[in-house]
This record gives structure tokens, sequence and C-alpha cells, in this order.
């Protein structure tokens, strides 16, 4: 006769035999404890989800346009201090340049 009231977020996942349902609800209590936003208003935890969306997103971006010039970088810096030299280039500009072998090993 009653309709039945609906269940809470935590009723469900406690229900559900699903392990993926109760490991998104283990993460979700995580999140909201671990930053406060089970004490929020919801107009405040909205803000605080949209700053960490935006510092999330421009993180993102940055690493995304920065990454592959930093490690070519690093693989140039890595090669010449190993091996003496940057990259191909150098090597092959300094045979060019020279006329000399890219490895001297003893100077006579």
């Amino acid at each position: 006769m009653f309709a039945e009231p609906l269940m809470s977020a935590r009723d469900r996942a406690n229900k559900s035999r699903s392990p993926v349902r109760k490991f998104l609800w283990r993460k979700r209590v995580w999140f909201e404890s671990t930053f406060g936003l089970s004490v929020m208003e919801p107009w405040e935890r909205i803000m605080v989800l949209t700053f960490f969306f935006i510092a999330w997103a421009l993180l993102t971006i940055a690493c995304y346009r920065t990454l592959p010039n930093t490690l070519k970088f690093w693989s140039e810096r890595t090669m010449f201090y190993l091996h003496g030299y940057g990259n191909e280039t150098d090597v092959n500009a300094r045979m060019l340049a020279g006329g000399q072998k890219a490895f001297v090993l003893a100077s006579s």
C-alpha cells in the first residue's frame, strides 16, 4: 500500500553484490572524507570539486604539452654524460667540421 522509501547510496552499495559497486563506494567515501566534502553544503562541495577539476585539467594539459620536450632534453643530457655527446646530429656535425673521429680515447 505504501511506497517503499528510496534507498540511500550507502544502502544500495551495501546491499549490492557487485564488487565494482562496493569498490566505487569505498573510493567515494575515502575521497569525501579525505577532503572534508561530507561536512560541506552542496554549493561548497560543487565549488571545491570544480576547483579540483580545473587544477587537474591544467596539470594534465601542462604535462601533455611539456613532457615530450622534457623527456627529449633529459635523454640528450643523459647521452652527453654517458657518452660525451648529446645526439647523433652533434656527432655528425663534429665529424664534418673537424674531420676527427667521434671517439678519441688518447691524445698523441
